[in-house]
């Protein structure tokens, strides 16, 4: 299995942090931290800022996912990575654009990477927690990583698994999990 090198990671992340750098940047710096990290799980190949034909919705990574062993073995083939690297959490009306942006793009799953998280109480399923369970019912299935989640990786395997426990949980709690 290919290794993260931790110190480009954490290099790349403070990047993505530093606050003397414009808001434009560090959203590229954040989109930079998610395609290194996707780039290094085997069998995923990943698509930058893609915009849809009538130019009204970006998508900041599309990933192909050929499901390799020490892959992504749960997730879809191909599904959308959205990176909001807001000093707030990010609120529902973000996360049902989103949302649109993956049903719009024929997927079933999208990863919503929110620095701050989402608005909302996962136990009482308000505001983002339940625009999220609202797509799983309608058959979008969105999952959420956060930087406190991204600062604890070290290994390509402890991302994948990251990745497999929200999705299953996904399905469990029907809606967001950060456990």
């Amino acid at each position: 299995m290919t290794s993260i090198d931790a110190q480009k990671l954490a290099r790349l992340l403070a990047s993505a942090q530093d606050h003397s750098s414009s808001t434009a940047a560090r959203g590229k710096a954040y989109e930079d931290v998610l395609d290194y990290l996707f780039s290094n799980i085997p069998g995923c190949q990943t698509q930058r800022n893609s915009l849809n034909r009538f130019i009204s919705e970006e998508v900041d990574l599309s990933i192909s996912n050929f499901r390799e062993k020490d892959g992504l073995r749960m997730l879809p083939e191909i599904f959308l990575v959205e990176c909001k690297n807001w000093s707030a959490p990010v609120d529902s009306s973000t996360v049902s654009f989103f949302a649109q942006k993956v049903r719009h793009r024929g997927c079933s799953l999208g990863v919503l990477v929110a620095a701050n998280g989402v608005t909302g109480d996962p136990v009482q399923m308000t505001s983002s927690f339940h625009q999220a369970s609202l797509e799983l019912v309608g058959g979008i299935k969105l999952i959420l990583v956060t930087s406190d989640d991204i600062s604890k990786i070290s290994t390509v395997g402890e991302f994948v698994t990251l990745l497999h426990k929200r999705f299953l949980d996904l399905h469990c709690a029907g809606t967001f999990t950060l456990a």
